[in-house]
Protein backbone atom coordinates (compact mmCIF):
# COMPACT_ATOMS: atom_id res chain seq x y z
CA UNK A 1 0.00 0.00 0.00
CA UNK A 2 1.15 3.45 -0.61
CA UNK A 3 1.03 5.85 1.83
CA UNK A 4 0.47 9.81 0.91
CA UNK A 5 3.58 11.80 1.77
CA UNK A 6 3.73 15.54 2.06
CA UNK A 7 7.67 16.23 2.33
CA UNK A 8 8.12 19.45 3.75
CA UNK A 9 11.86 19.74 2.70
CA UNK A 10 12.38 23.33 0.93
CA UNK A 11 9.40 25.37 2.65
CA UNK A 12 9.61 28.01 4.60
CA UNK A 13 8.11 27.51 8.26
CA UNK A 14 5.91 30.78 7.74
CA UNK A 15 3.87 28.63 4.50
CA UNK A 16 4.27 25.02 6.43
CA UNK A 17 1.15 25.64 8.58
CA UNK A 18 -1.00 26.31 5.41
CA UNK A 19 0.69 23.36 3.29
CA UNK A 20 0.18 20.96 6.12
CA UNK A 21 -3.76 21.96 6.14
CA UNK A 22 -3.90 21.75 2.67
CA UNK A 23 -2.82 18.31 2.31
CA UNK A 24 -4.44 16.98 5.65
CA UNK A 25 -8.14 18.58 3.29
CA UNK A 26 -7.28 16.00 0.80
CA UNK A 27 -5.13 13.39 2.04
CA UNK A 28 -6.35 9.59 2.64
CA UNK A 29 -5.02 8.34 5.78
CA UNK A 30 -2.55 7.24 6.79
CA UNK A 31 -0.68 9.48 5.81
CA UNK A 32 3.47 10.58 6.04
CA UNK A 33 4.36 14.18 6.82
CA UNK A 34 8.38 14.56 6.04
CA UNK A 35 9.44 17.40 8.59
CA UNK A 36 13.39 16.88 8.21
CA UNK A 37 15.17 17.50 11.06
CA UNK A 38 14.31 21.11 11.68
CA UNK A 39 12.82 21.30 15.19
CA UNK A 40 10.09 24.01 14.36
CA UNK A 41 8.71 22.26 11.64
CA UNK A 42 8.19 19.25 13.47
CA UNK A 43 6.08 21.85 16.01
CA UNK A 44 4.59 23.21 13.03
CA UNK A 45 3.23 19.96 11.59
CA UNK A 46 2.40 18.24 14.59
CA UNK A 47 0.33 21.82 15.61
CA UNK A 48 -1.87 21.32 12.29
CA UNK A 49 -1.98 17.83 12.94
CA UNK A 50 -3.92 18.41 16.21
CA UNK A 51 -5.99 21.44 15.38
CA UNK A 52 -7.54 18.68 13.09
CA UNK A 53 -7.73 16.33 15.98
CA UNK A 54 -5.92 13.22 14.56
CA UNK A 55 -3.20 11.07 16.42
CA UNK A 56 0.40 11.03 14.95
CA UNK A 57 3.28 8.99 15.42
CA UNK A 58 7.14 8.92 14.43
CA UNK A 59 7.52 6.93 11.55
CA UNK A 60 10.47 5.10 13.63
CA UNK A 61 12.24 5.21 17.12
CA UNK A 62 15.13 6.51 14.72
CA UNK A 63 13.42 8.94 12.50
CA UNK A 64 11.76 12.00 14.04
CA UNK A 65 11.60 13.61 10.97
CA UNK A 66 8.58 11.89 9.28
CA UNK A 67 5.13 11.39 10.86
CA UNK A 68 2.57 9.04 10.59
CA UNK A 69 -0.61 11.02 10.62
CA UNK A 70 -4.25 8.57 11.62
CA UNK A 71 -7.63 9.62 12.53
CA UNK A 72 -8.08 9.21 16.42
CA UNK A 73 -9.77 6.19 16.93
CA UNK A 74 -13.01 6.15 19.63
CA UNK A 75 -12.44 5.03 23.49
CA UNK A 76 -14.72 2.07 24.76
Amino acid sequence: MKIETLDLHMTRHAAAGDKVREFLNFADLPARIITGKSKQMRQIAIAVVEEYEYSYNFESAHNFGALIIEEKRAIR
